[in-house]
């Protein structure tokens, strides 16, 4: 017997968004579908949820947004702050004085701001996404200069590097007691928030809130971050363009985010 799938989470890089950051017509049509045959549609992203809103508009959803790998659950529409876990203020002053001593391009996230660093190329990605949206839902952007980092709640911190090593050091330097977990959710981006979060931990607390039935729920993702999730659903659905670590442990494995994977997919194994 096919389970009746009930709840299906979605992952926003990389999955439910092709390479130019866009919704397509046919992942838009396919997710109403899904809400239209009475499944609960959720997204669950490494972004923090200032810049992960407008996902939830667009697609019409009324459920709650896993932003920041887990570290923040929010119900948009409400403003809500649902669930937030931070770093604690000393590990971040650590983490974001390694990353000015080895002038590394980072961001910080606190609950209604992000901050950047001098040198942040990534920052551009923020601009861009605030330029298409309006003003009620751009998210507020300043100088990591002007960061009081003790005195900040900071949910999660971004570093964009080609060095992996810098960021090995920085595990061995700054989480020799396990305060961090750190994890890759791009080719060259590393998050790193308070130990214990994950997105599998932020759909775990959002079952418990909301009744949700791992077994009827289905993950769709395409990086490391998205293992947690895959280890708890009862179906999980990797992109062509995974990861290969996530491909492996995927019950099935769809077409790429430039090839409409999601929508196939839904098509496939849910509807």
């Amino acid at each position: 017997m096919v389970k009746d799938y009930k709840w299906v989470v979605f992952d926003l890089d990389g999955t439910l968004l092709n390479s130019a950051k866009e919704l397509t017509d046919e992942v838009r049509q396919a997710i109403s579908m899904l809400t239209a045959n009475d499944k609960q549609v959720f997204i669950a992203t490494g972004r923090h949820a200032l810049i992960a809103s407008k996902y939830i508009y667009d697609l019409d959803l009324n459920t709650p947004l896993i932003a920041c790998n887990g570290a923040l659950i929010m119900d948009i529409r409400n403003e809500q702050i649902l669930h937030m876990k931070l770093i604690k203020p000393d590990i971040a002053l650590k983490v974001v004085s390694y990353c000015r001593q080895n002038q590394l391009d980072f961001l910080v996230y606190v609950p209604k701001a992000i901050y950047y660093s001098e040198n942040s190329k990534r920052v551009n990605v923020i601009i861009k996404y605030n330029n298409s949206v309006e003003e009620k839902l751009r998210a507020p952007l300043y100088s990591a200069e002007s960061l009081d980092v003790l005195n900040e709640d900071i949910i999660k911190i971004l570093i964009r590097t080609d060095d992996d090593n810098l960021i090995k050091k920085l595990n061995e330097d700054v989480n020799k007691d396990g305060s961090l977990t750190i994890v890759q959710s791009e080719e060259n981006l590393f998050d790193i928030m308070a130990s214990g979060v994950s997105k599998g931990a932020g759909l775990s607390i959002l079952a418990k809130h909301f009744g949700i039935d791992l077994e009827r729920t289905v993950v769709f993702g395409d990086n490391y971050n998205d293992i947690s999730m895959f280890e708890l659903a009862g179906m999980s659905i990797a992109m062509g363009n995974a990861e290969e670590e996530l491909k492996r442990i995927a019950d099935y494995i769809t077409l790429s985010n430039d090839e409409s994977g999601v929508s196939r997919a839904i098509y496939k194994y849910i509807l």
